[in-house]
């Protein structure tokens, strides 16, 4: 097998958070397969999009020659993915190409189209132009119940974030992480090796962060299409984070778009004078109703999202 054990990755490590059998492995490929659970539940019923962009990067990580910055392109697609569906985990890596690339792909059983496709590898070069952090005073977005990053009644760890939005700034949306003790000691659940911070919080929260910017816009939900993504380097569990995200955009009739954009960056706050850039991206969303429903039926606290819908009148 070509890629490296790493047991202490929460993902996929001696305790794996993804539990994962390998049915065949090669100098080439490998082949997997596992279930997804309550305890990977984004929207109600389905798996974060977020989490699963992380396990990709998790065996990018495993590939020896890997390094910083890494860009990613992320593809969603097939049938869609539930709780409790089966699904077939690939890694490949072309023996002739650049040292450090990978083409994974997360596949449901039955499909021929992946859920979800990455082609990963080291960045070239990598030149963020990112907008700063919002400077006006934010307000608390609601948050369900067993979301991996946004819940806050799990039975199993997550990530508990609280979303807020800065209506001043264009509506953009932002997160905090490890701005408080108890973050950091939640962090040593979710690490990779050593000391550093698990690519997964990184793509999970910035994936939610930037869906919530999109949805600012639209006042419209919707499911992951793709999403472009440069990580600048390794962050530390301590390492105080800023995810900053921003609606750039429709597409399809104005009025009832089908898809929205969003871009956003992730900062280390570590010199709140000079937030450093350490990841940034940009992604589109396909605009689903009975997600919009769903929210308006399930966040907390209790009709808490009517003021986003401007029905709190």
């Amino acid at each position: 097998m070509f890629l490296r054990d790493n047991p202490e990755s929460f993902l996929t490590g001696d305790d794996p958070f993804v539990p994962m059998s390998i049915l065949e492995a090669d100098n080439r490929r490998i082949d997997g397969e596992f279930v997804f659970g309550p305890e990977h539940e984004g929207f109600i019923g389905i798996p974060h999009g977020g989490l699963a962009m992380g396990l990709c990067l998790d065996a990018w990580r495993r590939l020896p020659g890997s390094s910083y910055p890494v860009e990613v392109r992320f593809r969603f697609g097939g049938s869609g993915v539930s709780i409790g569906d089966a699904v077939h985990f690939s890694v490949e890596r072309d023996p002739d190409g650049p040292t450090g690339r990978l083409t994974t792909r997360i596949t449901k059983e039955g499909d021929k189209t992946p859920y979800l496709r990455a082609d990963i590898g080291t960045a070239a070069t990598a030149h963020p132009d990112v907008a700063p952090p919002p400077s006006s005073e934010p307000r608390a977005l609601p948050y369900y119940r067993n979301c991996f990053v946004c819940g806050h009644h799990r039975t199993v760890v997550g990530l508990q974030r609280r979303f807020r939005t800065h209506l001043a700034d264009g509506a953009s949306v932002t997160s905090e992480w490890a701005f408080a003790a108890e973050d950091v000691d939640r962090a040593a659940n979710f690490l990779i090796g050593g000391e550093e911070l698990h690519p997964a919080v990184l793509t999970a929260i910035f994936d939610e962060n930037t869906a919530w910017a999109g949805f600012m816009q639209t006042r419209m939900c919707g499911l992951s299409v793709r999403t472009d993504m440069t990580i600048l380097r390794p962050v530390s569990k301590t390492e105080p984070l800023l995810f900053h995200g921003l609606p750039v955009g429709t597409r399809g009739n104005p009025r009832k778009p089908r898809f929205f954009l969003a871009e956003g960056a992730i900062f280390s706050m570590k010199d709140p004078a000079r937030p450093e850039p350490v990841a940034y991206g940009s992604g589109e969303w396909v605009v689903l109703d009975q997600y919009t429903q769903q929210i308006k039926q399930n966040l907390l606290p209790e009709n808490d999202w009517e003021w986003i819908f401007g029905e709190d009148d």
